[in-house]
């Protein structure tokens, strides 16, 4: 028996030791998080440019199911950072959500000009007159330009004629705005949804998330509506995703 004291009391310093260090790089880990994370919407706006639209959606599909480790690979493949700098840029990504911004199209399209005019067509410019063929072709381009950012707005306006009805239970939105711009961001893989408001902050929306989690999806829906521009149709469907 006296001859295993001393193995015995050589094992449980290692086992100290090792947990130490343990918590030691724990701790080390959590400050750098909590560092990474000071940077706010900037740094998370930064790190999300980095990616290319494909990429972006992959990514944010995981930090919506949860899989943040297979949210770290997936930065660190698309962009090539060290493991810390993926990390914090997903721990970024998910703290402050970031929508992709691709450039509108119309800025890389050629103006016309008179050398677009077809071989044989009449020079009314020579006369004085204008010339009425390149004004008949612009026209369409520019009443059909970026639809979906102009239903978005006729959506999102309160005085709107044919905003939907809001059932009385829902009571009244949250007149509390914030200085900036909440986005939220949910996504299954196949369909990503986005809901930006100053009306949400992080706890608001912690909340509807577990309530989401909780199976109470109706309560959730109804919050989110309170606290956004959205329909209670659009919430529901946000809320399906969570």
């Amino acid at each position: 028996m006296e001859n295993l004291l001393p193995p015995l009391i050589i094992l449980l310093c290692v086992v100290v030791i090792v947990v130490l260090m343990l918590r030691r790089g724990a701790r080390r880990s959590k400050s750098s998080g909590d560092a990474a994370l000071a940077g706010g919407l900037e740094a998370a706006a930064a790190a999300s440019s980095r990616l290319s639209e494909h990429q972006h959606r992959v990514i944010y599909s995981f930090i919506a199911q949860g899989l943040t480790v297979q949210a770290i690979a997936a930065y660190r493949q698309a962009t090539g950072a060290r493991l810390i700098e993926a990390r914090n840029a997903v721990l970024l990504m998910d703290r402050y959500p970031q929508s992709f911004n691709s450039p509108p199209a119309e800025t890389t399209r050629p103006a016309p000009g008179p050398q677009t005019r077809p071989p044989g067509a009449p020079d009314e410019d020579a006369t004085g007159e204008p010339s009425k063929g390149p004004a008949e072709r612009t026209e369409p381009e520019t009443t059909s330009s970026t639809p979906a950012v102009s239903q978005r707005r006729e959506e999102a306006s309160p005085s709107s004629a044919q905003q939907p009805k809001v059932p009385a239970t829902l009571g009244e939105r949250s007149t509390t705005r914030y200085p900036y711009r909440y986005r939220a961001i949910v996504s299954n893989g196949r369909q990503t949804l986005e809901v930006a408001s100053n009306l949400l902050n992080d706890e608001i929306y912690g909340e509807i998330k577990a309530l989401a989690q909780i199976g109470d999806a109706e309560d959730a829906a109804q919050m989110l509506w309170r606290h956004s521009d959205i329909s209670i149709e659009e919430a529901r469907a946000f809320v399906e995703l969570l």
